[in-house]
């Protein structure tokens, strides 16, 4: 039940949070709220997946940098870090929001392998 009903529950339950914010919440940062909550449900869904029975304690670098890279991904998403080389390419490969929720998704994955 673990295997399949932990992704399942994150997804019913992220998806109603996620749509009861982006509805209730109106007011100026309401946008910046609803976007870390989206980020929030979507990397968690990504560590769901990983359903390895050993965790490897040893890789805290390769956290911090799943860290900072998700960090800056949202950043970027919500518009504080706009670098017109990347922008280019991000357009060029067609990274919009569901792009970038798929990085959230194998960032989360990543995390815990």
């Amino acid at each position: 039940m673990k295997k399949y009903g932990l992704p399942l529950l994150i997804i019913i339950v992220g998806s109603f949070l996620v749509n009861l914010a982006n509805r209730f919440l109106n007011f100026q940062g309401a946008y910046e709220i609803c976007t870390v909550l989206r980020v929030i449900v979507v990397f968690a869904f990504g560590m769901s997946l990983c359903q390895r029975k050993r965790r490897n304690q040893n890789t805290w670098v390769k956290k911090l940098i799943i860290a900072f890279f998700v960090f800056f991904l949202m950043c970027w998403e919500m518009g504080y870090f706009v670098f017109p080389g990347i922008k280019g390419i991000v357009n060029f490969l067609g990274l919009a929001s569901f792009g970038f929720d798929l990085l959230y998704i194998y960032c989360g994955w990543a995390f815990f392998d």
